[in-house]
């Protein structure tokens, strides 16, 4: 049977459910950027390990990250920790 995922953005962070396709038992995993309001959760269509999330917070604003593990690892595209990091950049 194939892997269900959801994924939730909250007020309180981010979260990853996943089951498999009876959807009897779930797994969740998070919250990620706690304390954070996290507004869209993504997956990649072209990469199931690739997860992007919209994050905010009323001092340091909008911020994109994006996981290539299914959300183990997170890191900003093009920043520190992206594997795309400084490939791209216009200085």
């Amino acid at each position: 049977m194939d892997k269900i995922r959801v994924l939730a953005g909250t007020r309180k962070g981010a979260f990853i459910l996943t089951s498999d396709g009876k959807r009897q038992r779930w797994k969740i995993d998070g919250p990620f950027f706690g304390g954070w309001e996290v507004y869209h959760v993504a997956g990649s269509p072209a990469d199931p390990n690739r997860i992007y999330a919209s994050q905010s917070n009323d001092w340091f604003g909008q911020v994109i990250q994006r996981s290539d593990d299914g959300g183990r690892t997170w890191a900003q595209p093009g920043g520190p920790g992206c594997a795309t990091a400084g490939r791209g950049s216009a200085g």
